[in-house]
């Protein structure tokens, strides 16, 4: 079930970028609650400050981290490193933002597995954000062809088949470089833009096989 305002999000769409307005609205209701509690409570103001002192102290005993991740979702809120529908990665955890909470925030894998991180780790850790001004990756192929072929004609195919590809940047034309020399190869190392970060493996799927046949037409070798 989703609530208040939640969206269902999918990884392999493109990203439908959202702010933080359902976390807001949260932390909004928490504290009106918590304020109506507290009015509800009839207790006087003296013993009402003895039952917050000794909240304080709970909070400085045992609950750190649920304070910690607390606030840094409200920093989140308000700085906006990321959105609902970015592609992140924090340390060995990739994927697509689905949901930013007040305590913890939620990934969807490539995989399809959800990943819950707290926000304290998002705050703190090194977030890379890959999708915050556009949709762009810059996707690296590597082809290796014999020494005896002809490197301009590869070069050729090989700039042919990307620029007939629907998945690439056309403003930003792609790198053919040679990477590596051996006795009987060369290593061509191909550097493109794709234009959406969630296809970038059908992209290389699809143009790999694409060249593969046209350097077969060509009479060329693929080490």
């Amino acid at each position: 079930p989703l609530f208040f305002g939640e969206q269902k999000i999918s990884f392999d769409g493109a990203s439908d970028h959202k702010g933080s307005k359902v976390a807001l609205f949260r932390l909004i209701i928490i504290v009106i609650g918590l304020l109506l509690a507290f009015t509800a409570s009839g207790l006087p103001m003296d013993k009402l400050t003895v039952v917050l002192g000794a909240l304080g102290v709970g909070i400085g005993l045992g609950m750190q981290n649920i304070v910690n991740n607390f606030v840094s979702g409200i920093i989140l809120i308000f700085e906006k490193p990321f959105r609902i529908g970015d592609y992140v990665e924090l340390a060995d955890k990739k994927g697509k933002v689905q949901d930013i909470g007040i305590r913890s925030s939620k990934l969807l894998t490539p995989q399809g597995s959800e990943v819950i991180i707290p926000n304290g780790d998002l705050l703190s850790g090194r977030l890379v954000n890959w999708t915050l001004s556009n949709d762009y990756l810059k996707s690296e192929l590597l082809i290796k062809v014999s020494s005896t072929a002809n490197m301009q004609q590869v070069q050729e195919i090989i700039s042919e088949v990307i620029k007939g590809s629907v998945h690439t940047v056309n403003k930003l034309p792609p790198e053919i470089l040679v990477n590596n020399l051996a006795a009987d190869s060369v290593e061509i190392k191909v550097l493109v833009w794709v234009n959406n970060v969630y296809v970038e493996a059908a992209f290389k799927s699809e143009t790999l096989l694409r060249i593969m046949v046209a350097f077969q037409e060509a009479d060329i070798k693929v080490m």
